[in-house]
């Protein structure tokens, strides 16, 4: 089942990422700081968390601070861009990530290249809508119980957040 909403979400979005960009041309080091804050309740969590972050594609080297050990951070040479991997985000926490990356030449030009982010995850028993199922019928020759096969998933397809470097 696929729905979309055209009015505003009524509840708040899961997640929240808020970037900050330093860069310095003269020696060419770009510093990047996400602090990714999770508004699902406290008693929800999300998995599979997984951030891209698009960088120039003169980068040659990053380096990483990450908040919790069980993060992992990876520059991609394939596809120029930064992989952030948590494997679960409790609800009402906060996450933060420090990528600091050499960039030789670096100017407005390249700073162009940065983002936008795309944030992927999955948030199980838990609906971002709020819609729920209150009546589901089988037919068939064993009645049984429909709810049984119910499961409410939140998962994301196009969660983007751009970046204004310059």
């Amino acid at each position: 089942m696929q729905y979309q909403l055209a009015d505003d979400i009524p509840s708040a979005l899961p997640f929240h990422l808020f970037p900050t960009v330093n860069h310095d041309g003269a020696s060419g080091k770009l510093q990047v700081y996400l602090k990714l804050r999770c508004d699902l309740p406290p008693k929800s969590h999300a998995v599979n968390v997984c951030l891209h972050l698009p960088v120039p594609k003169a980068s040659l080297s990053l380096a990483q601070e990450l908040s919790s050990p069980e993060q992992t951070a990876a520059l991609q040479s394939s596809t120029k861009s930064i992989e952030w991997v948590v494997p679960r985000v409790q609800g009402g926490s906060q996450l933060s990530a420090l990528f600091k990356l050499e960039v030789p030449g670096l100017s407005r030009a390249t700073l162009q290249e940065l983002g936008p982010m795309h944030l992927s995850f999955e948030v199980p028993a838990y609906t971002c809508s709020g819609l729920q199922i209150r009546f589901l019928r089988f037919t068939g020759p064993q009645p049984t119980l429909p709810y049984r096969w119910v499961r409410y998933v939140t998962h994301s397809e196009s969660y983007v957040v751009r970046l204004n470097a310059g």
